[in-house]
């Protein structure tokens, strides 16, 4: 039996295409998947409930297990920053100069929460529904 080392040639180009294809597939699958897992609202007031969410799970995680998560933040922030101004952002003026995760989780995460915080829990009564006064 002739083998025509052309026809092997181009069922192995096609084989490669196919497989090309499938792995390019399961990439933008994958992809996609972790844009829906992390948020991408770069809006002040998303950032700053990404960041509470954070710092409560970083109390029973291991920070080292959350680098992906704040990584994340980081970059979310960063852009805010660009967007709206450090301030807006609970960003300090100053930029991160390390590049220790402990110190990017205190400076995007844990500062700004301590920072919201500090300015107090401000309650509009007028918002309260179904109440013509507010509960004493």
């Amino acid at each position: 039996m002739h083998i025509n080392r052309n026809s092997v040639s181009g069922l192995s180009l096609a084989a490669r295409w196919l497989l090309s294809l499938a792995g390019a597939g399961a990439l933008v699958l994958a992809v996609d998947a972790s844009s829906h897992a992390q948020s991408t609202d770069v809006q002040p007031a998303a950032l700053s409930k990404q960041r509470a969410a954070l710092c409560l799970q970083a109390t029973r995680t291991p920070l080292a297990n959350l680098a992906s998560e704040v990584n994340h933040l980081a970059v979310l922030s960063e852009t805010c920053r660009v967007k709206y101004g450090s301030q807006v952002c609970g960003l300090s003026e100053k930029p991160l100069e390390s590049d220790k995760l402990e110190d990017r989780y205190a400076y995007y995460v844990k500062q700004p929460v301590e920072a919201h915080s500090k300015g107090g829990v401000k309650i509009d009564r007028r918002k309260w529904e179904g109440a013509s006064a507010p509960p004493r």
